[in-house]
């Protein structure tokens, strides 16, 4: 039986509008300059498992649905939304976008908004060694050097730095530092030692000329009366 010209017409207006409608709930808008929804501060580049709050307000006609994060954690606590955002891509940047569905009171339209950031990821943090708060090595008698922590190459090229060396956490018995080693991650067999406690001039002058956070391996040979000690920490230094 053959459909009349105008029903078919008709059936083809129908599937056509049912397809617009079916692509615009996939359309997000940009979430920037919106009169519909507001979010504060205007952040573009979030540092990876860090927590941020953003002060957010929809218009009066619309109240939020839901939020989404690409690659991370999104919470909403009234006007507060939480993000922690939590990316793998190690030692480079990712992208993540928030999402948020928005409705309007009545109930007879959604909105999708979105919004894109930058993550900054640092390198992958190796293993923690066991026993960590035994032997312990400061810089310039201030600082202990956590394993796989970050610090600044101030610390390590200003002035004259020195080490020194801790039995433990608990005790104030220190060790007397015969010398120490510096070797760069990126410089695989080069080391620089000092024969002393303070980091050899060599070895200052490789740091100074690090751009970029790098593994940085540190070796102090210490002695106590008879007791001879050799300890590594492996950190990662990073231009202010």
């Amino acid at each position: 039986m053959r459909i009349p010209a105008h029903i078919s017409l008709l059936l083809l207006c129908l599937c056509m509008v049912s397809n617009v409608c079916a692509q615009k709930a996939e359309i997000f808008i940009p979430i920037n300059d919106r009169s519909e929804i507001w979010l504060k501060p205007k952040l573009d580049t979030l540092d990876n498992l860090q927590e941020y709050e953003f002060k957010i307000r929809v218009s009066a006609d619309y109240q939020i649905s839901q939020f989404l994060f690409e690659k991370g954690l999104a919470t909403q606590n009234d006007s507060v939304l939480k993000i922690v955002p939590n990316s793998t891509n190690y030692g480079s940047f990712d992208t993540a976008t928030l999402k948020v569905i928005v409705h309007s009171v009545r109930g007879s339209r959604i909105m999708l908004f979105q919004k894109r950031f930058i993550i900054r990821v640092p390198e992958k943090q190796f293993p923690m060694i066991s026993n960590s708060r035994t032997n312990l090595i400061k810089i310039n008698d201030k600082e202990f050097l956590e394993r796989n922590t970050a610090y600044s190459t101030n610390q390590f090229v200003t002035g004259r730095p020195f080490v020194t060396m801790y039995e433990n956490d608990k005790s104030d018995k220190k060790y007397e530092v015969k010398n120490v080693t510096i070797a760069l991650y990126e410089k695989e067999g080069k080391q620089y030692a000092s024969n002393a406690d303070t980091l050899s001039a060599e070895a200052i002058k490789e740091i100074k000329k690090l751009k970029h956070p790098t593994p940085v391996y540190i070796k102090v040979d210490a002695q106590n009366g008879k007791s001879k000690k050799q300890v590594w920490n492996k950190i990662v230094l990073y231009q202010d």
